[in-house]
């Protein structure tokens, strides 16, 4: 029998909502106040390396210890519960990069924003007023919470609650933000600290502004070099390439998938087993972006009730005529 997908709930519909003891906040976590608190004061809590980004930069990681970290899990899986507006495509259970850049299919202007230092910028002062105001707690409970959640004055980077709270601890800056888009005539979604707007007709400049002052009122900077303004041609939103009404593959993802498809066939290719789960994963990754109209469709042919014998065979010829598993490597698309 298949697992019931949980319903989203509001913030005063969850567990954590007016939680006024500590006790009970430890019953949450299926641990006793005093085991809790030693977790949470406890020393050496996080592990701190770098990793190099795509652009040969750093960023730090903060990996906390087993105890927290299974902690910051219990936390995330309750938060995750909880209801976000169409606008937020990260981290939400059942969205995703491709749902990200297919919201805005047909649109012509687009405006791509991209919040600086992100996690390092959410500080713990806005993650207790998420937890003392929006959720109600006390104040010694939400105190308890942001020293789970937080290190060094801001959010870790590693830790498995930060990209929930990332956004819940800002949710009402993000609304305003949205409304601003919204009251301008634009689409706007939020991938973590990706932010894309698009309209059908113009983007007015005065709204883009709007939006960049209510980012600094919050205490966030956006990464002048990456932001972008597209009208009517290819453009990368999260991953993906929106050209018109079709999501393609980035051109980097055509090469790396036809590099590792060559390296496949060398039969004298080491560590196949290596190679043959790089392409796997490419070729994954190709079928959730080129796949997605056809997903869409059979979905959509499969809610309709009854399914008549010619909406059975739509979804066969669906499958036959779109073998998602073959992959044109002709056609590249620019980044």
């Amino acid at each position: 029998m298949p697992k019931a997908i949980r319903k989203p709930l509001p913030l005063n519909h969850n567990c954590l909502y007016k939680v006024k003891t500590r006790k009970r906040l430890a019953e949450l976590f299926f641990t006793t106040e005093d085991k809790l608190i030693s977790i949470i004061d406890g020393k050496k809590k996080y592990d701190t390396f770098s990793i190099k980004k795509d652009d040969g930069s750093e960023r730090q990681i903060s990996a906390p210890n087993i105890g927290l970290k299974l902690k910051q899990k219990r936390l995330a899986s309750l938060m995750h519960g909880l209801a976000v507006p169409d606008y937020v495509m990260a981290p939400v259970k059942g969205r995703s990069y491709v749902d990200n850049a297919a919201a805005h299919i047909g649109q012509r202007e687009f405006c791509l924003l991209d919040v600086e230092n992100f996690f390092p910028s959410c500080t713990d002062k806005r993650v207790f007023w998420f937890f003392n105001t929006a959720l109600e707690c006390s104040r010694d409970v939400a105190a308890l919470l942001t020293r789970m959640t937080t290190d060094g004055g801001c959010l870790p980077q590693g830790s498995p609650c930060s990209p929930a709270l990332a956004y819940w601890a800002y949710f009402d800056m993000w609304n305003q933000i949205n409304e601003i888009a919204v009251q301008g005539g634009c689409r706007l979604t939020l991938y973590a600290d990706d932010i894309t707007i698009s309209s059908d007709t113009n983007i007015n400049g005065s709204d883009v502004w709007a939006i960049k002052r209510k980012l600094e009122n919050y205490g966030f900077a956006y990464k002048i070099e990456k932001e972008r303004h597209i009208r009517d041609k290819a453009v990368p939103i999260t991953g993906c390439i929106l050209r018109g009404d079709e999501l393609l593959l980035p051109n980097r993802q055509h090469k790396a998938l036809a590099k590792v498809r060559s390296e496949m066939r060398d039969p004298n290719s080491p560590n196949r087993t290596k190679v043959r789960n790089q392409l796997r994963g490419r070729e994954t990754q190709a079928k959730q972006i080129l796949g997605y109209h056809e997903r869409k469709t059979i979905t959509t042919l499969k809610a309709s009730k009854p399914i008549t014998p010619a909406a059975a065979m739509d979804m066969k010829l669906l499958k036959l005529m779109c073998p998602l598993w073959r992959f044109p490597l002709g056609e590249y698309q620019h980044d």
